[in-house]
Parts: C-alpha cells; structure tokens; sequence
C-alpha cells in the first residue's frame, strides 16, 4: 500500500513564512492529485504528535468497529442476535448460551450503542449474583462498553 499520509508545512499568508505543519492525506481523484489537510497547523512537535496520536485512535476504532462487523457475521449463524432486537430478547439469548466465550464474543460484537442498552438492562434488571449476569458483570467494562 502506498503511503497516504504525510506532513504538509502551512505557511503564513501574511508574512510569507513557515508557520507550522500539519498531517496531510494524499488523495486522487479523476488522475489529479492533491494533499489535502487532516489536522489543526501544528506550531510545536507536542502539538503535532497530539494530532497524529487522536487520529491514530480514530483508525483504532474504525478497525475495532470493523472486527466488530466480521465478528457479528461469523456469529450470526451460532447466535440469533440482530440489531434490531430489545435489549431483553438479546439478554435472552446470550444468558442461555452455554459456551462462555460464545457468549463473550456475542456481545462484544453488538454495536456500541446497542452494548450499553444491554448492560443497562443487565445490571439493571437482573439479579447480577447469579448465573451469566454475575459473569456478564464481572467482565463487563463502563469505559470500553465491552465484556473482557
């Protein structure tokens, strides 16, 4: 893969100089080609590397949202979950699940928002002393919404 990335210095309108820099993405469209910019002008390395490390975690979490999404469909056939479902009736379904890691990777696949509905629910609703809601809320994590 070529290189998409890469630093572009900004100049001062004003006084013809070099102000800063900035991350650029190289982007071609009908054979023309063009750097367009992907951060804030950067005046200091700190400030640089700040831009680069959020879009870093940005990529981090298209890539999880994209694991997500092949992990949804390997597991659609073992489970019968689908987004459209209550938070109940996938609570259902995960809790008879007998295989633990199934039953892990069954909810770490939901979309985010759909995790939290479910983890309210869970902790919410259901007696979290017993039986695969005790497991569900001694893996579960409130900052990555998922179950580890």
């Amino acid at each position: 893969m070529e290189d998409l990335f890469e630093m572009m210095t900004v100049e001062d309108q004003e006084e013809s100089k070099e102000k800063g820099i900035c991350l650029g993405i190289r982007i071609r469209v009908s054979g023309q080609e063009t750097t367009c910019p992907v951060s804030q002008n950067c005046e200091s390395f700190d400030m640089f590397e700040s831009e680069v490390r959020d879009l870093k975690a940005h990529l981090d979490r298209v890539l999880s949202q994209g694991k997500a999404f092949f992990q949804a469909s390997r597991l659609q056939g073992k489970l019968d979950i689908r987004s459209d479902m209550p938070p109940d009736e996938i609570w259902t379904i995960l809790s008879q699940t007998e295989d633990e890691s199934l039953f892990v990777e069954g909810f770490n696949c939901l979309e985010e928002s759909k995790r939290k509905e479910v983890a309210e629910h869970v902790l919410t609703k259901c007696n979290v002393f017993s039986g695969k809601a005790s497991v569900f809320s001694s893996r579960y994590s409130d900052e990555s919404s998922f179950m580890e």
